[in-house]
């Protein structure tokens, strides 16, 4: 069986989840990691049995047998860390966002595409089989025509200036951390983007909006009602309404387990699917991995088309925030 060697670019908390999550993929290795932090490369790479770590990102890039790297650094630093990887020929899954504003992401999106490179949002959440069991009776209509959309992720974290959900020089805040997910969620349950946002922030002492909601309308009706939140915990859930019915993802929705089908009609269907548990990347790395195998250079669930928009959805949402 081939198998696709992948390096990890930052190695922290995500890099770890990754790194155990890869156990799961059947046709992928870790083979490198990098950190420019002096030292970390090497504890990290010691701990997860990696042959290789390197305290340069370009000493790993330059590696002619690392086919594929997997961007864990802090949001701020995804750009350069995505353009450098394209640089040197390699396949790219970033963690998300894929940028922090739809000009870097757009740059990225067409450096990959001129260079022939696959390069893919890390919206993890996408690949779950419950995320996918959702699609699947939207797709067939069981819920009719969608009406709403309703997500939240709130969480309270300590409090830390410099860590990186309050610092807003490594691009920190609810929207950015947390936000994305619901406004990502909403873009794939209603197939476009917003014609009109309003949204309100609660921005902190540090600068960064500790908890912000967003309402979004569509051209045909359609509303989503979105919210994420860094210093306040919440149940996560969320609820797809239709013209026949609803889909209740009941708690934590970025980590499904549980997906409901409720119909108008009293029939209701639930299902308990796996989700990975510490391996959840797993569905994820497969995809990527076996794009990059197959010689393709974007997926349908997560296209960069798709990306783009909700970076620039994004954009305006700040933009709201400055405003109201």
């Amino acid at each position: 069986m081939k198998m696709t060697r992948w390096g990890i670019m930052g190695c922290g908390s995500i890099a770890r989840k990754f790194r155990n999550s890869m156990d799961a993929v059947d046709n992928g290795v870790v083979s490198t990691c990098a950190s420019r932090t002096p030292g970390k490369a090497d504890a990290f790479a010691s701990e997860f049995n990696i042959p290789e770590s390197f305290d340069r990102y370009e000493d790993m890039l330059c590696r002619p047998d690392v086919e594929a790297v997997y961007v864990a650094t802090t949001h701020n630093y995804h750009h350069e860390c995505v353009m450098m990887c394209l640089d040197h020929g390699k396949a790219v899954l970033c963690e998300k966002p894929l940028a922090v504003n739809a000009g870097q992401t757009l740059e990225m999106v067409n450096s990959a595409r001129e260079k022939k490179l696959f390069l893919m949002e890390g919206m993890w959440t996408r690949f779950l089989p419950a995320i996918r069991q959702m699609k699947a009776w939207i797709y067939s209509g069981e819920i009719g025509v969608i009406k709403m959309i309703r997500a939240d992720f709130c969480f309270h974290a300590g409090f830390n200036p410099e860590s990186r959900l309050f610092n807003p020089g490594l691009a920190g805040g609810a929207l950015l951390d947390a936000g994305v997910y619901p406004v990502s969620l909403a873009s794939h349950v209603m197939g476009e983007q917003p014609v009109n946002i309003k949204a309100l922030a609660d921005i902190g002492e540090t600068g960064v909006d500790e908890q912000s909601a967003y309402l979004f309308s569509y051209s045909d009706g359609r509303i989503a009602l979105l919210s994420a939140a860094v210093k306040s915990a919440s149940e996560n859930r969320a609820e797809i309404s239709g013209t026949k019915g609803r889909i209740v993802i009941p708690s934590r929705f970025l980590g499904a387990q549980d997906v409901e089908l409720h119909l108008d009609d009293g029939k209701s269907i639930c299902k308990h699917l796996p989700n990975g548990g510490p391996l959840s990347f797993s569905y994820e790395i497969q995809a990527a991995n076996d794009a990059v195998q197959a010689g393709e250079l974007e997926l349908d669930e997560m296209p960069l088309d798709e990306s783009l928009a909700i970076a620039e959805t994004m954009d305006r949402i700040r933009t709201e925030f400055h405003s109201a």
